[in-house]
C-alpha cells in the first residue's frame, strides 16, 4: 500500500512538474550589435548596445508585478590569452510598474536618474538597451596590445509576495545569459 501511495504521490509531482515548466515560455535572448567608439581626448571607450528577443509573455507578468525587476550589464576589457579582463564596468538597470498611477519606472544605476514611461513598450526598449556608456579608462593602455570587449546580461531573481521561494527570471532565459564580444582592436589604431 505505501510503494503504492508513493508511487501515485512521484506520478502526481512529475504531472505538475511538467505542467509548471510547460507554462514557463523562454526565449533565446541575444545582443543585436555592439557599438564602441573610441575617444583618444577623453581617453575612454563609449559602448551603446541593445538585447533582442529578451521577452515572453510569462517575463511581462513578472515585469507588471509592481516587483522592482534588476536586469544587469557586465562589461569586460580583455587582452587575448588573458582569462583574467583588465577592467571590468556593471550598470544595472532597474524596472518597476506602478498599477496605482499606471507608470512604468527605469532606474539606472550609473547615473541613479529615475526615468517614468506611460507604455510597457518604450519602458522596456530602454530597459534591454545602453547608450553611450563609458566602459573603459584607456590611460594606461598600451597603444601596442590587441583588446577586445566582451558583454554580458543577466537578471536578478525575485522573491514574490505569493511564493515562498525566489524565482529565478533566468528560466525565462532559458537559463543562458547572452553575450557579445567585440573584434579585436587597438586603441591608437581607433583613435578620434
Amino acid at each position: 500500500m505505501f510503494e503504492f501511495l508513493t508511487q501515485t504521490f512521484n506520478a502526481s509531482l512529475i504531472a505538475v512538474t511538467q505542467l509548471f515548466l510547460s507554462s514557463v515560455v523562454t526565449s533565446n535572448p541575444w545582443f543585436e550589435g555592439l557599438d564602441l567608439q573610441y575617444s583618444g581626448i577623453k581617453h575612454e571607450i563609449v559602448c551603446s548596445t541593445k538585447l533582442a528577443d529578451s521577452f515572453t509573455e510569462t517575463l511581462d507578468d513578472v515585469l507588471l508585478s509592481g516587483e522592482n525587476i534588476t536586469l544587469h550589464f557586465r562589461f569586460e576589457l580583455f587582452a587575448p590569452g588573458v582569462a583574467t579582463p583588465i577592467q571590468i564596468k556593471e550598470v544595472v538597470n532597474g524596472f518597476r510598474f506602478d498599477e496605482e498611477t499606471e507608470s512604468y519606472y527605469l532606474l539606472n544605476s550609473e547615473n541613479g536618474e529615475l526615468e517614468r514611461f506611460f507604455t510597457i513598450e518604450a519602458a522596456k526598449d530602454t530597459y534591454i538597451s545602453v547608450s553611450n556608456l563609458v566602459i573603459v579608462n584607456t590611460e594606461g593602455l598600451s597603444g601596442e596590445q590587441d583588446y577586445f570587449v566582451q558583454v554580458t546580461a543577466f537578471l536578478d531573481p525575485i522573491k514574490l509576495d505569493d511564493m515562498s521561494e525566489s524565482v529565478n527570471l533566468m528560466l525565462r532565459w532559458a537559463s543562458v545569459r547572452p553575450t557579445i564580444v567585440s573584434d579585436k582592436f587597438r586603441i591608437q589604431a581607433r583613435a578620434t
